[in-house]
């Protein structure tokens, strides 16, 4: 069969796949990702003339996973109101920066510890990857929990989402010119260029394309302007030795932030667009990445999960000290920790790169998704206990 019969042929399959998914979650109320992770698993055991039968070349991947972290940081950082910052977004904000530095400070002290073959700049991008949460990923099982609570929390994930994505991709970037023979001074200079250069690419993309999809609106073209503006502005900054993702960070902060009329029919294509890559990106992690069936590796990834627990409830305590808010409360928001497309698009990105021991912070990952998109489920049917219930959703 040609090659580019065949990649058409197995996109179609995935994503009948991921319907079939979509259908499911919603008729049984499951996570649905969580069931595309599953499908990938499965496909991944279909074999054919003794190859995996669904396959892409590394091109196509990397591809795929360029455009799924370009269009992840735009989104997160296009939702980034900087006028808008009321109690929540106050509150969420410093939750998500208390939970992000203690992951970095003590999770990653107790991976590393944990897991001696990682490296501690690995421990590092893990406890950063593990720190977003996406409520996306459980939403369509929410029921009825109390108004403070939900937007607390999608706040939240709105914030660290910001984080998930730039900071391992930063520090991937630093392990990559640590391996170039020379001195401190350059190295340091390196990456200056690679932050000054990107973001200054990032701002000068979003800058021309929001003039002119100002003075040239379409309700077709105008969406896919702004796609082609998060794409050249990671292509632009990498080409110029700068770093992609904090060029589409940049160039999200500001179309979020300035007004633009029919707002409304581009989130919707975002909307579409991100669910799709979704399906793509889950069901791919689930056939490409081997998971460990190492029992000793399982009991120690779950005890390491244990403490990332420990130390949300601390974050959840020390950045609400001053809120109204109970016990019970700071349990709901410690439990309901999903991971989402920004952790699974960081995942695949990294799956991709050529770098020693990454398949242990890949595997460890995986399963927290697991973990934490399991242990939310279970809290919401639980909601009366925590938090004030408004009804179930039947």
């Amino acid at each position: 069969m040609d090659q580019a019969l065949f990649y058409i042929s197995c996109i179609g399959v995935i994503l009948l796949i991921g319907l079939l998914c979509s259908i499911l979650s919603r008729t049984f109320n499951l996570p649905n990702r969580l069931l595309l992770l599953l499908s990938g698993l499965c496909i991944s055991a279909v074999k054919y003339n003794g190859e995996q039968l669904i396959r892409f070349s590394q091109l196509f991947l990397n591809s795929i996973a360029v455009i799924t972290l370009a269009i992840v940081a735009f989104d997160s950082a296009s939702k980034l109101k900087l006028r808008k910052f009321d109690t929540i977004s106050s509150a969420a904000f410093k939750l998500s920066i208390a939970s992000f530095l203690l992951n970095i400070v003590l999770l990653s002290a107790a991976s590393f510890y944990l897991f001696r073959p990682m490296s501690i700049l690995l421990a590092v991008i893990f406890a950063a990857v593990i720190s977003g949460t996406d409520l996306s990923a459980i939403a369509a099982m929410f029921s009825g929990t109390s108004l403070k609570l939900f937007e607390l929390l999608k706040t939240e994930s709105v914030f660290n989402t910001s984080f998930v994505v730039l900071v391992p991709m930063l520090l991937i970037s630093i392990i990559s010119n640590a391996a170039v023979p020379s001195a401190f001074l350059s190295k340091a200079l390196l990456i200056l260029q690679h932050i000054i250069a990107g973001i200054g690419t990032g701002v000068l993309i979003a800058v021309l394309f929001f003039k002119f999809m100002k003075k040239y609106y379409s309700q077709i073209l105008s969406p896919l302007a702004m796609l082609s503006a998060a794409l050249l502005a990671y292509a632009g900054a990498e080409s110029i030795g700068g770093n992609g993702i904090l060029a589409v960070a940049a160039a999200g902060i500001i179309f979020g932030n300035m007004h633009l009329k029919h707002a409304k029919d581009i989130q919707e294509f975002k909307e579409v667009l991100s669910k799709m890559l979704e399906i793509i990106v889950f069901i791919l992690i689930g056939s490409i990445v081997k998971g460990s069936r190492n029992i000793s590796f399982l009991v120690s990834a779950i005890f390491l999960f244990l403490i990332f627990i420990s130390i949300r409830f601390i974050a959840v305590n020390l950045s609400l000290t001053n809120l109204n808010y109970s016990l019970k409360e700071k349990l709901y928001l410690t439990l309901n920790i999903p991971k989402g497309i920004a952790v699974a698009a960081v995942i695949f990105a990294l799956a991709t790169k050529p770098v020693a021991g990454i398949d242990i912070v890949l595997n460890l990952i995986i399963l927290f998704t697991v973990f934490s998109v399991t242990l939310s489920v279970i809290v919401i049917h639980f909601t009366k206990f925590f938090a004030k219930y408004k009804g179930a959703r039947t």
